[in-house]
Parts: structure tokens; C-alpha cells; sequence
């Protein structure tokens, strides 16, 4: 194929040299790409200013690498006017981003950044050795179009999906959010095609009636995918002109905005932690939520008054001790009487939460007091056994039920095997037992033989029983006939096998 012939004579030409550099990147290998692709050089805006908001506010301008479109005219609508921005919207194609040989990032959030707000059809992000392409997709999260090593281009024909040629097709048609109240834009095996027809929709019929339920009356008469085209439009407008009064219910799900925050408690001078809010609102409601490395909190203020809030916490980290420090934060907020919560913004707001209110604002308060004092009991049982058999867990995050109540009785066991306290039963035939026994202290009853208890797995390392002891206790031989088993409590310890594989 003649198009991916000239792709190959662009490697070959670029690969000659030794890039060390994002400019070399761009001059040896995007622009050269692009040519190879149909994208004449007078559609090629290099260092393109673009403008997004976060809420209300404008974010400060940043300019993406290169910016491909369908006029030469770009240079007339670099400033930051409505007018430029809708032409910008009308006419961009492709956004390019290059980055420094083996400094490409996982996340491509800035090269959608600037698809996102110019309303281009596709971006590329490439370090001239990973080469990442995708296209916007109004319905769901983009589509990855292509993620191969750039020496292997040529080989790849889905990198013709963002020739000139294709992404002028589709922005024809309407691409991105730019939708019609007629139609759909749907990714299919990389390239975007218009859906008319509801037959042609792949979406959950929940999802459907969600959306003509928020429409309400203005989702009468429409087909399916007039309507989730309606919707989507609608909403993309809302969001975009900040829209606060007298819009749907539903708006409140959207963020608006974040800002830096810092949480105090009681009387502290200095913050117990440093998070981020997320402020949502719609009509008289705002929600607030905080989150930083342990602690979690929602507010719901309707109008400027408090209507509830709750306090959570997640605390993750893979070492034992860390996890104890990440706990003894979490129980400082907790169990706090007041937090505040003063978010970086132009106001410098304060959240006040009564958290030692009697009244039942905070309505899962038992709850997440439980639930925090019984994963602390349990981090302190397993520093108890690190420290006890001289080892360090890496900790995994579990989230199977059944799993994590293994987990905690496997902690248990062994734990309380190293406790001495009762963990087994230890049985005697009382024909063994002549006159009334009385245990004052631990004695050994078992060592180094087969112990019929299983074994505990905690964390990757496995624990065998290995030798028991019976526990203080009473017994009254009369109690019993010649043919009993008599039941005495017991302690099993546990040695350590081998980590599982």
C-alpha cells in the first residue's frame, strides 16, 4: 500500500539519527508523519494556545504541540475570544503531542485536554518510540486506536485511520460532542461512523431510560438516538456555560470543579492532612467532597445550610506499620468533636462538621467507628506475629468477601497461638483421667507431630501448626463416664512453612 510505503520511508529516515530530544522528536518524525499521512503544512499549527475552564474559572492557556485543521486561517484565531474558539471548534482535525525519548506517560490527560476543548476528531501522543493514538468518543471513554512501537508503523495499517483524508471525512459528519439531534457518532474498529438508527445503538436499555427519564418532556417524540443525541448536547452545553439554576436534577453528578483543601480538627493550629475537594451543585444544592491519602468526607449543603455529612477513610498502604500510622490519623478525625475542611479557592471557604454533634447528621457514625477500631485491632495482631517471627507482610488489597473473612481468621488464630490464648480444643479420653485435673498454667501437650488443624495462610506466608498447649482450667472427673472425651481448651502454635506460591 502506497500510503504505508511512505510511512516506512519516514522510519527508515528517522531512525538514521540518535533523537535526544523532544524538538528532534517533532522535526524528524510528526512532521515528516504527517506529510506521509496527507496533512498538507499549511494545516499545521505548531505550539496552538488552548483554552479550557475548570468551573467558572478560565485555566491558565496551554499550547498544544502540534494542532492540525481544515483551513490554513488558524493564525487569525490564536487569542482567547468565543468567536476564535468556536472556528477552532469547526475546523480542528488531529492534536499531536511529543514528548523526550522515554518520557511518555501513562496517562495522556494532556493531549485530551486539548481534544477535549477544540473538539478535534483524534490525538497522538509519541516519544519517536511509543507511538499512542486515539479518537474521541462522546459515549463512553476513547477509543485506543492504535499503541505500537514506532518502528512497527508501517506494518500497522490501522495508523491510516488518522490520515487527512479519514479525520476530514469525519469531522463532516460531525464529530466528537459536536452532535446533531439525528445521530450518533459510534467508533467501530477505529474509525467513527454516524448511527441513525436505534437498531444500530449497543447501549443498556437502563441506560436509555435514565436518559429520556432526565429529559423528562423534551425526550417525547424522539427516537433513541435522537434523544441520548439531545441529552448529550444539552449536557455538554450545561457544563460548558457553568449552568447552576434551573437545570435538571440529574446535573448534581457532575464535578465542577477542585480546589487544594486542608483539614483541621478541634482546635489543632496546623492540618491534620491536606487533601482535594470536589464541588458539585445544582439549583440551592452543593456537595463537597474531600479526599486525601486516609480520610474521606462528603457534605450536602442545601442553600447555605449543612443537611448532612459523612466521614470515611481508606488506608491501603503495604507495610503493617504504615497502615497502623495511616489508622491512628483516621482515629484523630474520628473521633474529633469539630472538623474543618479550608479550601485553597479566591474565598478561602470553610466546611464546618459538627462531628461530635449529638444530633444524626452523621448517620453511619456507629458504623465507621466500628469498622475503623476492629482493622486497627487487626493491624496491631499482625505487627504482634512480624515482630514474633521476625518477618514483614506485603500487604494486598482484598475485596472477596470470603477471602477477607479467611484473612481475619487465619490473623486471629495465629495471633492469639502466640497469646497463648484459646484457639484449638484439645481432646483426652477420660478413662486417661483418673481424679479431678486442675491446670494452673500453659502445659505442653503436643510438639513436632502432625497437629489435625489447618493451615492459615496470612498475606502470602503460610503458618502449620507445630505444637499445643493446654490452658488453665477445671476439670471434675465425676463429670464424666468411661466412654467420654473430655474437652480441654487449648492453644496451637504456629510455625512458618513457606510463603504460598
Amino acid at each position: 500500500m502506497e500510503d504505508l510505503s511512505l510511512i516506512q520511508n519516514v522510519i527508515d529516515e528517522y531512525f538514521k539519527s540518535e533523537v535526544q530530544s523532544e524538538a528532534e522528536v517533532s522535526s524528524k518524525f510528526i512532521a515528516p508523519l504527517a506529510k506521509a499521512l496527507g496533512y498538507p503544512t499549511e494545516l499545521m499549527a505548531l505550539e496552538f494556545s488552548v483554552y479550557g475552564f475548570g468551573g467558572r474559572e478560565k485555566l491558565p492557556a496551554k499550547d498544544a504541540d502540534f494542532l492540525f485543521f481544515t483551513d490554513k486561517e488558524f493564525g487569525k484565531h490564536r487569542t482567547n475570544t468565543q468567536k476564535n474558539k468556536n472556528w477552532v471548534e469547526d475546523h480542528s482535525l488531529l492534536v499531536i503531542e511529543s514528548k523526550k525519548p522515554g518520557k511518555i506517560p501513562d496517562d495522556l490527560g494532556q493531549a485530551r485536554f486539548y481534544t477535549m476543548w477544540t473538539k478535534a476528531v483524534a490525538y497522538i501522543e509519541t516519544d519517536g518510540i511509543d507511538f499512542m493514538g486515539y479518537f474521541w468518543n462522546p459515549l463512553a471513554l476513547d477509543r485506543e486506536v492504535i499503541h505500537a512501537k514506532v518502528e512497527e508503523l508501517a506494518k500497522n495499517p490501522k495508523i491510516l485511520n488518522f490520515s487527512y483524508k479519514n479525520l476530514v471525512s469525519i469531522k463532516s459528519n460531525g464529530n466528537g460532542l459536536k452532535l446533531s439531534n439525528s445521530g450518533l457518532l459510534e467508533l467501530e474498529d477505529g474509525v467513527l461512523e454516524v448511527i441513525n438508527d436505534d437498531a444500530d445503538l449497543d447501549i443498556p436499555e437502563d441506560t436509555i431510560a435514565y436518559i429520556r427519564e432526565c429529559l423528562g418532556k423534551n425526550a417525547t417524540g424522539l427516537t433513541n438516538v435522537q434523544a441520548i443525541s439531545r441529552f448529550l448536547n444539552t449536557t455538554e452545553s450545561m457544563l460548558r456555560n457553568d449552568m447552576r439554576y434551573g437545570i435538571p436534577p440529574y446535573m448534581i453528578e457532575f464535578p465542577r470543579r477542585s480546589y487544594k483543601a486542608k483539614l483541621y480538627i478541634d482546635e489543632l493550629v496546623f492540618p491534620l492532612t491536606i487533601g482535594q475537594v470536589t464541588e458539585f451543585y445544582c439549583n440551592e444544592i452543593s456537595r463537597y467532597y474531600f479526599q486525601s491519602e486516609y480520610i474521606e468526607a462528603f457534605a450536602v449543603y442545601d442553600g447555605m445550610k449543612l443537611s448532612m455529612f459523612e466521614i470515611g477513610f481508606h488506608v491501603l498502604n503495604r507495610t503493617v506499620s504504615d497502615r497502623i500510622d495511616g489508622f491512628e490519623l483516621v482515629r484523630k478525625c474520628l473521633y474529633s468533636q469539630n472538623i474543618r475542611i479550608i479550601l485553597e479557592n479566591e474565598s478561602g471557604m470553610q466546611i464546618s462538621l459538627p462531628a461530635g454533634h449529638p444530633k444524626k447528621m452523621w448517620t453511619l457514625k456507629n458504623h465507621t467507628l466500628h469498622m475503623h477500631q476492629v482493622w486497627l485491632e487487626e493491624m496491631h495482631k499482625l505487627k504482634a506475629i512480624e515482630d514474633y517471627y521476625e518477618i514483614e507482610f506485603k500487604l494486598e488489597h482484598v475485596s472477596d468477601q470470603k477471602e477477607l473473612n479467611d484473612l481475619y481468621q487465619a490473623i486471629d488464630f495465629v495471633y492469639d497461638g502466640i497469646m497463648l490464648n484459646e484457639n484449638c480444643t484439645i481432646t483426652v479420653p477420660s478413662h486417661l483421667i483418673d481424679e479431678d485435673l486442675v491446670i494452673d498454667a500453659p502445659v505442653l501437650f503436643e510438639e513436632d507431630k502432625i497437629i489435625p488443624l489447618q493451615d492459615r495462610i496470612i498475606h502470602g506466608v503460610i503458618f502449620r501448626p507445630f505444637r499445643s498447649a493446654c490452658l488453665p482450667c477445671k476439670i471434675k472427673r465425676s463429670d464424666y463416664s468411661e466412654d467420654d472425651i473430655i474437652r480441654i481448651p487449648g492453644c496451637c502454635e504456629y510455625k512458618i512453612v513457606e510463603a504460598a506460591g
